[in-house]
């Protein structure tokens, strides 16, 4: 699976579940709002296995995308309470500190388990 095409399943799943989506706008992979403004999701797709190099360089680019999904949200005048930040990727070697890290299959088994029961 491509990048490109792991970014329109994942908003593909977000958007059948009534988000608001955007997908590659404003260097952000996806980013997905639910419609109460309560949650957001900041999305960042990698379609392979991550390095430890590979990985801190794509927490980076998300902590650094997290500034254009604001950027984003103030041009649309949307307003989450709260954004989370979401690497998605094959494998990862490590942690990372206040970042949700997913497998493709993982994360949209959660995005149609966790709105499903909302």
């Amino acid at each position: 699976m491509s990048g490109k095409l792991l970014e329109d399943d994942v908003a593909e799943a977000f958007k059948n579940r009534g988000y608001i989506v955007f997908t590659r706008r404003n260097h952000c992979d996806v980013l997905a709002i639910k419609p109460d403004m309560a949650l957001a999701y900041l999305v960042e797709c990698k379609d392979y296995e991550l390095s430890q190099k590979q990985q801190k360089l794509a927490v980076r680019e998300l902590n650094r995308n997290y500034t254009h999904a604001l950027e984003l949200l103030l041009e649309t005048h949307l307003n989450p309470q709260r954004i989370l930040k979401v690497l998605v990727a094959r494998s990862f070697q490590y942690q990372a500190r206040g970042i949700f890290q997913y497998t493709p299959e993982a994360f949209l088994k959660h995005i149609s388990a966790k709105i499903s029961s909302s």
